[in-house]
C-alpha cells in the first residue's frame, strides 16, 4: 500500500507520469476541441475519453443518472474517494469557446496521473464524466441521482484569460415567459386587440426600474424570442427568455418570487394571459477554502502566479455549485490566453485549441492529482475539508 509514500514523493511520480502522458493529453484536447458537441449530445466525447481510463485500468459506469454520455470511472476501493470532474460540452455555433476539451483533458490526464504514480494507494479515485454544464445541469441531475454523496473532495478545473485558485459563482434560474392576447388590426381597430408584447416590454421595463435596489452580484437579463408577426398587427403572442441570477442562495429565492410577481403583474396590467416556465437552475459555488488553500499551495509549489478576484470580478454561473452544496469542492482557473480573452467568443475558442493551451496539459493534469493526493494521503487534511464544509454551510457533508 501507498502508506508508506509520503507526499513529497508522490508529488514526484504524479509529475513525472503527467510529463509523459503529456503527448497523448495534447491529443486528446485537440481532438475534442476539432469534434465539439453540443449539451447531452456528447458522444463522441464520452467514448474517447472512457476508452482512455479504461486502458489505463479504470472500471467505466456509462449512462449513469440517467444521462447517456454521463460516465463514472474508478480505480481502487474504500475510504476516502476522491472525484476529479470532466466537462466536454460545447457551445453552439462558437465550438469550446469555453474550453471544455481542456476540462476533460486536464480531470482524465489528473486520474491517469494519480493512477499511474500510486497504483496500490489506499482508496478510491474516481473521475466523473460530467455532460451539459452549458445550460442542460448535467451535473444537477447527476446531484439529485445521489452520484456526488460520500465524496472526500471534489475538484476540476476551468481554463480562463486569469489564473485563480478560488472564486465563487451565481446562483441561476431560467425562465421562459410566454404572454397570450388578443390579435386585431393596429390601426383600424386597436381597442379591439389585447397586446402581449406590451405585456412582455413591461417585464423589461420593471425589472430595469429594480436594478439600482439590486444588490452587488443581482443579475437579471433577458431577450425577445418572439415579438409579434406584422407591424400592423396587434401580437396575441409574445415570448422571452429571462436568467435571473444572484450570488446568495437564500436572496436568490426572494429574487425568482420577485420576477415571477413582475411577470404576474405585467399580465394583469395589460389584460394578457402568461405563462411561466422555471428551466433547470444552478446553486451558488461555495468552495471549500481548505482545499483551495490546498490547491493553492500546489500553485505556488510549481510556481505558476496567480491573483485573487477582486469584488467587481465578472462571475457567471455553473451547475457545479450543486455539487459544492453537498461535498468539499473546488474550481479553480487557469490561465491559458492574454488578459481580456472572455470565455464564450472565438477568440477564447481559438485559445483552447492554442499551442499555448496544449502546454498546459500537462500542468494542468499535475495540479489536480496533486491535489486530489494529498486528500487521498492527508487524514488530517480530510478532516479539515469536513469541518470547514460545516462552517461554511452549516451542515455535514452528504453522505
Amino acid at each position: 500500500m501507498t502508506a508508506t509514500v509520503g507526499i513529497d514523493e508522490a508529488k514526484e511520480r504524479i509529475a513525472a507520469e503527467a510529463r509523459a502522458l503529456h503527448p497523448r493529453l495534447v491529443a486528446i484536447s485537440q481532438d475534442l476541441h476539432a469534434r465539439p458537441e453540443l449539451a447531452f449530445e456528447e458522444r463522441h466525447a464520452a467514448e474517447l475519453l472512457t476508452g482512455e481510463l479504461e486502458e489505463h485500468g479504470f472500471e467505466v459506469e456509462r449512462g449513469i443518472a440517467g444521462l447517456e454520455t454521463a460516465f463514472v470511472a474508478t480505480y481502487g476501493s474504500g475510504e476516502p474517494v476522491v472525484a476529479i470532474l470532466a466537462e466536454y460540452d460545447a457551445l453552439p455555433k462558437l465550438g469550446h469557446a469555453c474550453g471544455h476539451n481542456l476540462i476533460a483533458t486536464w480531470g482524465v490526464g489528473a486520474g491517469i496521473a494519480l493512477r499511474r504514480a500510486l497504483p496500490d494507494i489506499a482508496g478510491t479515485i474516481r473521475v466523473i464524466g460530467t455532460p451539459a454544464e452549458e445550460g442542460g445541469g448535467g451535473k444537477v441531475i447527476m446531484a439529485n441521482a445521489g452520484i456526488f454523496n460520500g465524496l472526500d473532495a471534489v475538484m476540476m478545473m476551468h481554463p480562463r484569460d486569469t489564473t485563480y485558485a478560488d472564486r465563487g459563482s451565481l446562483a441561476i434560474a431560467r425562465y421562459d415567459v410566454a404572454f397570450h392576447g388578443q390579435a386585431s388590426h393596429a390601426s383600424s381597430s386597436p381597442e379591439a386587440g389585447i397586446n402581449a408584447l406590451d405585456a412582455l416590454l413591461q417585464v423589461f421595463f420593471s425589472v430595469n426600474q429594480l436594478r439600482q435596489a439590486f444588490p452587488p452580484q443581482t443579475r437579471v437579463h433577458g431577450i425577445v424570442t418572439h415579438g409579434g408577426d406584422a407591424p400592423n398587427i396587434i401580437p396575441d403572442y409574445a415570448a422571452g427568455r429571462f436568467l435571473v441570477r444572484a450570488n446568495d442562495q437564500t436572496y436568490h429565492e426572494k429574487l425568482k418570487q420577485q420576477f415571477r410577481d413582475i411577470c404576474q403583474a405585467a399580465a394583469l396590467a395589460t389584460g394578457a394571459r402568461v405563462e411561466i416556465e422555471e428551466g433547470i437552475g444552478y446553486k451558488q459555488r461555495v468552495c471549500n477554502s481548505a482545499l483551495v488553500d490546498t490547491f493553492r499551495g500546489n500553485l505556488e509549489q510549481l510556481g505558476i502566479p496567480y491573483e485573487a478576484p477582486t469584488a467587481t470580478t465578472g462571475v457567471g454561473s455553473s451547475d457545479i455549485g450543486d455539487v459544492s452544496q453537498l461535498v468539499p469542492t473546488i474550481h479553480p482557473y487557469l490561465q491559458i490566453c492574454e488578459k481580456g480573452v472572455s470565455g464564450h467568443t472565438p477568440g477564447f475558442a481559438e485559445a483552447a485549441g492554442s499551442e499555448r493551451a496544449d502546454e498546459l496539459t500537462a500542468t494542468g493534469a499535475t495540479l489536480l492529482a496533486w491535489t486530489a493526493a494529498e486528500v487521498l494521503l492527508r487524514p488530517e487534511l480530510r478532516e479539515q475539508l469536513r469541518a470547514t464544509f460545516r462552517e461554511q454551510l452549516g451542515r455535514e457533508p452528504a453522505r
